[in-house]
């Protein structure tokens, strides 16, 4: 069944109550989401009313639309800023992946004792 070329959708009479599924978009539907989208990224309670009944959706429907489009939208803009990033130079790679306390190799550390550490539970009568 359609009502201005837009899909109405039914949930099946045998599914459970509050079970949720998958809204289908039309096309149509899709196009005129993604450009209201590319305007501004936050719809008022009002646009996203008007959106609503222009589309034959459910205000619900559009508002995840929008919560979920945001959030791919940011996700995209994260990706491209980590392969925009420009790669450091393997010397530079190894520091940064080590611990802050292993900044001394063994051979680069001078020991002013000679004799091996004394490990007692009585360190003042050394």
């Amino acid at each position: 069944e359609q009502i201005n070329n837009f899909p109405i959708n039914k949930i099946n009479s045998r599914s459970q109550p509050g079970i949720l599924r998958r809204a289908v978009f039309s096309e149509e539907q899709r196009r005129e989401l993604e450009r209201t989208f590319r305007k501004q990224k936050y719809i008022s309670k009002t646009e996203r009313n008007r959106l609503a009944t222009d589309l034959c959706l459910k205000e619900t429907q559009v508002k995840i639309w929008f919560q979920n489009r945001r959030m791919k939208w940011r996700n995209s803009r994260e990706k491209e800023s980590t392969y925009t990033r420009p790669l450091m130079a393997p010397e530079h790679q190894s520091l940064q992946s080590e611990p802050a306390d292993k900044t001394h190799t063994p051979a680069q550390t001078k020991h002013t004792h000679t004799h091996s550490p004394v490990h007692s539970t009585n360190a003042e009568t050394r």
